[in-house]
């Protein structure tokens, strides 16, 4: 079986890869990965053959200039597509689908999967027919999280948690407090992009000897200078990080920081990675209010729930924070991961019956 990961985006942006690669890996299925390289860097990973399109894209660039520079990409997998004609494709993102939509409706009914990560446009009726004639023609689709189900067409999607073993196994939970002298590090890890959200918690927290603001990742740059131009100490960043520096960066963390603002679609529906994370460390998560996230971590328990208007946010959390009943706190998180990890177990189990047994019925 000759198997292609196709994904518009670095291989350190997949995080959930690695359920799809250990599974291929641990069945000796060679597989080839095609996809766009924006950081001009050699990625770690077992593909049989790596095809890598380098692309340099700026955030102001027009919609139009950055369609073209994409073009390019669409054409340089579909000639490596055509020339191996793959059993099996593995689509990475509705964006990626998408761009090669007439490809896969053409030459790959039923011989690709599509992995959806994202809201995607699906409110335009364009994307959403495009989708649902994608997502029917697919052997199957993925979901990270069943929030996607406000936007996505009706259908019987496989979820799939953004929990990534490979990266977090060497994490050691840090479930006890910090002391009440001691500053507590809340911790963004990732690309950080959402300037808005971030420096409205730099001017909430800002200089408040209680807290470290943490911001790690590509594009934490104009957080440090925003920090410097306003006289703010207690922000600390650092620029893009190789995969596995992950469980080293995250060990410096007290709470992690997941506020990427509300009142948008893709906010609103999405689990990120960074619920993982808090199940994983056994710590804090900040999540914004009347998201889908938020419900999941008033559920369980395990996140503070921060209003938009950050009214009362340093006292109110630095309170909630230190009358925690930890031992409460460990046991959920515990409980919690156990039920992720049971899940994307099943998952496996589901590739199997499609790439070993090939008894997949969708009905």
């Amino acid at each position: 079986m000759k198997v292609c990961i196709l994904s518009i985006m670095n291989i350190r942006h997949m995080s959930l890869i690695s359920l799809y690669t250990n599974f291929l890996e641990s069945h000796d299925i060679d597989y080839d990965i095609i996809y766009i390289d924006k950081y001009q860097e050699d990625e770690k990973i077992n593909a049989k053959n790596v095809y890598k399109y380098s692309l340099y894209v700026q955030r102001n660039w027009g919609f139009i200039r950055k369609l073209y520079a994409y073009w390019g990409f669409r054409n340089f997998a579909k000639s490596k597509l055509r020339e191996h004609d793959y059993d099996h494709i593995v689509v990475w993102r509705s964006e990626t689908a998408l761009m090669f939509l007439d490809f896969l409706l053409k030459n790959k009914k039923k011989k690709y999967n599509i992995n959806v990560r994202d809201y995607c446009k699906e409110k335009n009726l364009f994307v959403y027919y495009a989708m649902a004639k994608l997502i029917k023609n697919s052997l199957f689709t993925t979901i990270s999280s069943e929030g996607f189900k406000r936007f996505l067409p009706p259908y019987k999607y496989v979820l799939v948690h953004s929990y990534n073993n490979n990266v977090l196994k060497e994490i050691r939970p840090n479930y006890t407090k910090v002391k009440e002298n001691e500053p507590i590090k809340i911790c963004f890890i990732g690309y950080v992009r959402f300037y808005e959200e971030d420096k409205k918690l730099i001017d909430t927290l800002g200089n408040d000897n209680r807290f470290i603001l943490q911001f790690f990742g590509s594009g934490s740059d104009e957080l440090k200078n925003y920090a410097y131009e306003k006289g703010i100490k207690n922000v600390i960043t650092k620029k893009a990080f190789k995969v596995e520096e992950t469980p080293h960066l995250l060990q410096k963390a007290d709470v992690i920081n997941n506020l990427y603002g509300n009142g948008n679609i893709a906010l609103d529906t999405a689990i990120s990675i960074k619920y993982y994370y808090t199940l994983k460390m056994q710590i804090p998560i900040l999540v914004n209010e009347n998201t889908y996230i938020s419900h999941i971590a008033q559920k369980t328990d395990v996140g503070f729930i921060v209003k938009n208007n950050h009214e009362n946010l340093a006292d109110d959390f630095y309170n909630w924070y230190h009358n925690r009943d930890l031992e409460r706190f460990k046991n959920r998180c515990q409980r919690e991961l156990e039920k992720v990890e049971e899940k994307n177990k099943e998952f496996n189990e589901f590739l199997e019956t499609i790439f070993i047994k090939g008894k997949y019925n969708e009905d």
